[in-house]
């Protein structure tokens, strides 16, 4: 079996959802660094578990608010493509410059290389989300307020995902969009209680 066949029969289960073959391929390679870094991140977990319980609660806190900002850090620059694609649209942008210098011509650069990392930005970013809810899970789990928004924005999270795929055949009917704003309302009540 050659390479080529090999790639696509390892990346078979995207092609229902992603026509190009470069993103497909980009897509799964996310996936899979996701899925071992998820793996490295649990063994550690599951070897460390003893030292971790051991903490004193403002410790092991800390680890998992770590966990949480580097999330969000990551969600920022994916969701940064929508006022990104949103700013291209508008028609007097081709007017504004600073010397020789366009914004359009920033702003096509940036909308390119955002498009581009968009979707293994948000897959890398899931699975640090996941690492960040089992370790709130593993210590003690209350049903509070700011625990009750971390996981109705993670179940929110797992639509966006399926419906992220779905966009890129354009089929989501624009849910991809709403559920995204929804997610940054509800993860950013999450983080700031």
């Amino acid at each position: 079996m050659n390479s080529k066949q090999g790639t696509r029969q390892s990346t078979s289960f995207l092609s229902g959802y992603i026509p190009n073959r470069k993103e497909r391929h980009l897509t799964f390679i996310s996936l899979l660094a996701t899925v071992c870094f998820l793996l490295i991140g649990f063994l550690f977990i599951w070897f460390n578990k003893q030292t971790l319980m051991a903490q004193e609660h403002e410790a092991y806190e800390e680890i998992i608010e770590q966990l949480g900002s580097i999330s969000r850090i990551i969600y920022f620059a994916v969701l940064a493509v929508y006022p990104v694609f949103l700013l291209l649209k508008w028609k007097r942008l081709h007017t504004i410059q600073w010397r020789n210098i366009k914004l359009k011509n920033i702003l096509v650069f940036l909308g390119k290389n955002l498009r581009k990392w968009h979707v293994p930005l948000a897959l890398v970013s899931t699975g640090v989300i996941l690492l960040h809810g089992y370790l709130a899970i593993i210590r003690g789990f209350k049903w509070d307020f700011t625990n009750l928004t971390g996981v109705a924005a993670f179940i929110l999270l797992g639509f966006l995902l399926f419906m992220g795929f779905k966009r890129f055949k354009r089929q989501d009917k624009k849910w991809h969009f709403k559920l995204a704003l929804a997610f940054l309302i509800l993860f950013m009540i999450h983080s700031s209680l």
